[in-house]
């Protein structure tokens, strides 16, 4: 294991240093990050990394191939754009977790804010709490399992992307279908919430899962209104 102590350090000299201490069964321990942004963006190399404590915004953007694990909480976009490996963040988040993200897992314990997996392109995102407004908007694809609350206008121009809530939604977006999740469906989140340890999450047959209606896969003048209101 190789330790790394944010104490003293730039940005740029962590995330030298965290590549360059990278291996196939390695560990790099971050220590005292105090929040700070930008800490492990365009990690490309396979490796784990542990984060004691806070980490600021873009934790994990544009990830490929690491596991990085938050023992804390994170700012905005935690994983934004990451392309494979996973982000598990053992307390809260901020807004737009997951934002782009294009594949590998990314499991927030705790709640997040607003603009969850807003433009997911593939992927799992998992929320053990609650979310705030707007999550899962011009979600193209990728699974997003929320095991709280969803708050306004959840799945907004969905499109081949698929929503789990096991809590109350304020209020679906537009051109979202609500129904009962499937046997395939029920299978996957059970094997999500052993494998990521969640606890405490709904049965998943409880879970309402939202999927597109389709009506703004192609534009129609008789949907007008409804592309305004999307828009």
């Amino acid at each position: 294991m190789v330790e790394i102590d944010c104490a003293g350090l730039t940005t740029s000299e962590i995330n030298r240093g965290i590549r360059h201490s990278l291996g196939p069964e390695g560990l790099v321990r971050v220590v005292n990050p105090s929040s700070r942004h930008n800490l492990a963006v365009a990690v490309n190399h396979p490796g784990n990394i542990v984060f004691d404590g806070n980490v600021g915004y873009y934790c994990g953007g544009m990830l490929k191939y690491a596991d990085v694990e938050v023992n804390g909480n994170c700012g905005w976009s935690v994983g934004e754009g990451m392309m494979s490996g996973s982000i598990i963040v053992r307390g809260n988040a901020s807004a737009a977790v997951g934002a782009a993200v294009r594949g590998g897992t990314l499991v927030v314990h705790g709640s997040a804010g607003p603009r969850v997996g807003i433009s997911q392109k593939g992927g799992a995102i998992v929320i053990g709490g609650d979310v705030g407004y707007m999550s899962g908007f011009m979600m193209q694809k990728g699974v997003l399992v929320i095991c709280g609350d969803a708050g306004e206008a959840l799945g907004d121009s969905l499109y081949e992307g698929r929503i789990y809530v096991g809590g109350r939604i304020e209020q679906l977006g537009n051109d979202t279908v609500a129904k009962q999740p499937d046997d395939e469906d029920v299978s996957m989140l059970r094997g999500l919430f052993v494998r990521y340890g969640i606890r405490g999450a709904p049965d998943p047959e409880a879970f309402t899962k939202i999927e597109s209606g389709r009506r703004l896969y192609n534009f129609d003048k008789q949907d007008v209104g409804l592309w305004k209101a999307a828009l």
